[in-house]
């Protein structure tokens, strides 16, 4: 797929507009582990040759194994990333938002049973992007089963490609439609603490450093492409360097952007209990409540 973020698509059905997953299933596992046996793609523009892992990745005993595992390393920098993505929304929208991703309380349910639900739920998600991918690729088990999908059509391209694309936009604006409908049914509400408030400066500083981060991964793959490959035949053989390219780029700049607004939101918040313990001492007006000096 050259966009891994439609493969969410598949996992709807699961989840509920509240953002909750259905019965015992973890909505986080479910959208991340769809979007895992791509992870070594994205990652390949920072670290160059692990691209290869993707074809484990990308199989049954990799659904299995090392698919759960990176959806669990997904989930916790989603967890990292979660308020500090939402302070970049217009303060109207903020609560709204967190409200719909913050979707399930964990500390309310058991430690194993929500590992054995994390953990199926995350290969539900992985096996759904295997599944779709088998079927819109070149040499998977899908287009092997399916051999009339190899088919040229217009311009000379295969029907798998079609199918590629064309269900990457589909699911793409059935996402789209899923947010929006369920942001529309939640009531307005104000950001919980948790969401830190961001000065001018720093949403500007956030901007920059995704904009060269981008660029950079964007750039590094492209030259990569180009030492394989002498020309473009069709743009659609370059779509996914650049996509692959721009999502790894994307992926360090939120992490580094989400760790230094953790970092600075908590040295806020220390900051601002001091103050507060200060005028706890000193009297609620924040000033000295020592009695004055007489001066006659």
């Amino acid at each position: 797929m050259p966009f891994t973020l439609s493969h969410a698509a598949a996992v709807l059905p699961a989840v509920r507009r509240t953002g909750r997953a259905r019965g015992p299933l973890v909505a986080s596992a479910l959208v991340l582990g769809s979007f895992a046996p791509d992870t070594f793609y994205f990652a390949d523009a920072v670290v160059s040759g692990v691209m290869g892992y993707g074809t484990f990745t990308h199989s049954l005993p990799g659904v299995l194994t090392a698919d759960a595992a990176l959806t669990a390393a997904l989930v916790a920098c989603w967890l990292l990333l979660r308020e500090p993505l939402i302070a970049l929304l217009p303060a109207g929208w903020r609560g709204r938002v967190h409200a719909f991703v913050r979707g399930e309380h964990w500390r309310g349910r058991r430690l194993l049973p929500l590992a054995l639900w994390f953990y199926l739920s995350a290969v539900a998600g992985s096996l759904t992007h295997v599944v779709w991918d088998s079927f819109t690729h070149l040499d998977r088990w899908g287009t092997q089963l399916l051999p009339d999908l190899g088919e040229p059509l217009a311009f000379g391209l295969p029907l798998y490609s079609y199918l590629q694309y064309g269900s990457s936009a589909v699911a793409a604006v059935a996402l789209v439609w899923f947010t929006a409908t369920a942001l529309r049914r939640l009531p307005p509400a104000p950001a919980p603490a948790s969401v830190p408030v961001l000065t001018r400066a720093e949403v500007r500083g956030a901007l920059a450093l995704v904009t060269v981060c981008v660029a950079a991964g964007v750039t590094m793959r492209v030259v990569r492409f180009f030492t394989f490959f002498d020309r473009i035949d069709s743009p659609l053989d370059i779509i996914p360097t650049v996509c692959f390219g721009a999502g790894g780029g994307l992926a360090v700049a939120l992490l580094l952007y989400g760790a230094l607004v953790r970092l600075r939101h908590r040295h806020r918040h220390r900051r601002d209990h001091d103050q507060d313990q200060d005028q706890d001492s000193n009297g609620h007006d924040g000033r000295d409540a020592r009695t004055p000096v007489p001066t006659a």
